[in-house]
């Protein structure tokens, strides 16, 4: 007859393999399904999109919110003299917030718009004068370096190529398209532009709106999902979820953070530098450096490559300038500033800074980009923690010390260090 102790044995045997081939049934619909759960999925972040803009903006405007109630609490206390200032704090904070919001939105739009007309436009009416003052530019160095080419007929052979192929070969190849597609289809592209853009306004205002009512009742909404972790997970395991949501939090909320701040002083110092250089279109060019800077290791490359083209087509000489000074402010980024504001927020190495730059890129696009060093951060540290539990229960050494240059360690050893035995010759693998 079977014993309790038996039943249950053979119970937990019987739901693991259970779980296992549900697991399995599952992995392979989603494999065979693979297009129609992604559509789906891209559905479902269409429609939640607003909420998702708003949880964004919430979460980034938390610390300045809680800074503004801690400051203004106990203003409106003194001050004031009242007795409960604590809701009167919290609307001021929001609309305080908000208003930020709403000024570094515009802000930028009133910065960026105007000079990017300006360039659109003198690019569009002085493209030929560019190339010419080029091509003399390239012609003088040659000359002066004792070289006798001219670069100058090639430009100008360039150019008659490029009006031929402009007036015989794109334009009436794209009247011809236009004519292929009809009147309805350019219409529809253009509808579509249009819509698209009225989306994503649609989506900043509707999540500006969910960040407000986040804020607002953010202690309550923590409080009630504190209490549903406790009633689903207990104690142990609800405390040990909370430990790492807090390290979470820390991780990413210390990196968005500071990499927001460092970019900000970047774009500064380039506007500061590209206007004592005089250089062109220097507002556009900081705010562009400042942007593309929120982006890891990439980001300054990005953004200096169109900057220094736009440049280049207007002084070659100042485009050099550019150069030089954005590769020496980004060594002052790298070496001084970034590590002085970021810290070791993260804890990933250079070799997984590029490898979660390219995988979460690859996988979420330029949001990927921007996330993934810290969501590497985070996934590297949940599975550090659970091998040094494995290791725990195997009675071995959690120090990573102890396994550097290691051949082998005594069985049932124990974690002393005598027992890891080193090897002779490092080189050997």
């Amino acid at each position: 007859m079977l014993q309790k102790k038996d039943v249950s044995k053979y119970l937990g045997a019987a739901l693991t393999v259970l779980g296992v081939v549900v697991a399995s049934v599952i992995l392979i619909f989603c494999f065979v399904k693979f297009d129609a759960i992604k559509a789906g999925a891209a559905q479902l972040v269409d429609i939640l999109m607003p909420f998702i803009v708003g949880l964004v903006i919430a979460y980034l405007l938390s610390p300045i919110y809680n800074a503004l109630v801690r400051n203004l609490e106990p203003w409106l206390r003194t001050v004031c003299r009242m007795k409960r200032p604590r809701g009167l704090a919290k609307g001021l904070a929001l609309f305080l917030s908000v208003l930020l919001v709403l000024a570094v939105v515009f802000g930028l739009i009133a910065m960026i718009l105007p000079q990017l007309f300006d360039s659109v436009a003198n690019l569009g009416t002085s493209l030929p004068g560019y190339l010419e003052q080029t091509g003399i530019w390239l012609d003088e160095m040659l000359a002066h370096l004792g070289l006798d080419i001219s670069v100058q007929e090639y430009f100008d052979d360039m150019g008659s190529q490029f009006s031929t192929w402009l007036a015989e070969t794109l334009l009436p190849g794209l009247q011809s398209l236009v004519e292929q597609l009809g009147t309805d289809s350019l219409v529809g592209g253009l509808f579509s532009g249009v819509v698209t853009v009225v989306n994503g306004v649609t989506n900043f205002v509707l999540g500006l709106i969910v960040s407000v009512y986040l804020l607002a009742d953010k202690e309550r909404m923590l409080a009630l999902s504190k209490k549903l972790l406790y009633a689903i997970a207990g104690t142990e395991r609800g405390n040990r979820v909370l430990e790492e949501l807090r390290k979470t939090n820390r991780i990413f909320g210390g990196f968005i953070t500071g990499k927001l701040v460092d970019s900000l002083i970047m774009g500064i110092l380039c506007f500061i530098g590209s206007s004592l250089l005089r250089l062109p279109y220097a507002l556009l060019v900081s705010v562009v450096v400042g942007v593309t800077n929120i982006i890891p290791f990439f980001g300054p490359f990005l953004g200096a490559i169109p900057c220094a083209l736009l440049i280049l087509l207007t002084d070659p000489i100042k485009c050099v300038y550019f150069i030089i000074f954005i590769l020496a402010l980004q060594q002052f980024d790298g070496n001084i500033l970034g590590p002085r504001i970021l810290g070791n927020t993260t804890g990933v190495s250079p070799f997984g800074v590029l490898f979660a730059i390219i995988f979460f890129g690859g996988v979420f696009g330029f949001v990927g980009t921007i996330i993934g060093v810290p969501l590497f951060a985070i996934l590297s540290s949940l599975v550090g923690e659970l091998v040094d539990r494995w290791l725990k229960k195997k009675n071995l050494s959690r120090k990573l010390g102890d396994y550097a240059n290691l051949d082998y360690v005594k069985e049932d050893a124990g974690q002393t260090p005598e027992n890891y035995i080193k090897r002779q010759d490092p080189t050997r693998k």
